[in-house]
């Protein structure tokens, strides 16, 4: 597995200790990591500001601006975390498809590897998959007796140790036995991994549908300490 070297500016100091890497695995470049942390900055910042200006109507407004700050900086963190879980997620369902969609090719007679690949990227959707499989194609050209390039397929287009599992095992049928009792197993743990990703999506449906309470009652906590807010600033003005 790739070993992430983190940059110790402010922006990565400043950063949760597995952000950075979340940013690097989706393929960000540091200049966006940066722009990202930068934003989440300034909009904490605005809630401090406004913390201190309501301070000089009663020092306790203060704790609000701070409240508010760490809140939104939580939360955009956690924005992040979502993205990353949900788009990691799609990436080993689309390499669970492509699997499933592999076993056929491989079940027919005097099927190479080299050829079903070649067939597979006619069939597969433009996307990280297709790009990871054009790459592998090549590398097996230049390297036909290395096991790397199967690895480095697996890490870019799933990054699971069941996608690296499964692309040995298929380097290793390739070299060493067409047994068609491997491709069985092999499509046997695609199917399994394809239900699994299934089971996924509908317990994240369930929890999305759960939390759909836990949000409506945020959002009027929100608002009803926006209008307290605006009652003590109302009543400090009215006292001055």
């Amino acid at each position: 597995m790739e070993i992430i070297e983190e940059r110790k500016t402010i922006w990565h100091k400043l950063a949760e200790k597995d952000l950075y890497k979340m940013f690097k695995e989706l393929s960000y470049t540091d200049e966006m990591f940066i722009k990202f942390q930068k934003n989440r900055f300034k909009k904490c910042f605005l809630f401090l500001l406004t913390g201190l200006i309501l301070g000089f109507i009663d020092i306790k407004l203060i704790l609000i601006g701070v409240i508010l700050a760490l809140f939104q900086w939580t939360s955009l963190y956690k924005k992040a975390k979502s993205f990353y879980n949900n788009s990691i997620f799609k990436k080993q369902l689309t390499f669970s498809k492509f699997t499933r969609m592999l076993i056929p090719y491989l079940l027919q007679s005097n099927a190479t590897l080299y050829n079903v690949f070649n067939k597979m990227v006619d069939r597969l959707e433009d996307g990280h998959v297709k790009d990871s499989l054009k790459k592998l194609i090549i590398e097996m050209n230049d390297n036909p007796n290395s096991e790397e390039p199967f690895k480095e397929f697996a890490l870019s287009a799933s990054g699971t140790d069941q996608a690296v599992l499964f692309m040995t095992t298929l380097y290793d049928y390739q070299q060493n036995t067409f047994d068609s009792s491997v491709v069985t197993e092999l499509g046997k743990m695609a199917s399994e991994q394809l239900f699994n990703g299934v089971d996924e999506i509908i317990s994240f449906k369930l929890r999305k549908f759960d939390m759909f309470p836990t949000k409506i009652t945020m959002l009027c906590l929100l608002i009803t300490m926006g209008y307290l807010l605006a009652i003590l600033v109302y009543l400090a003005k009215a006292n001055l």
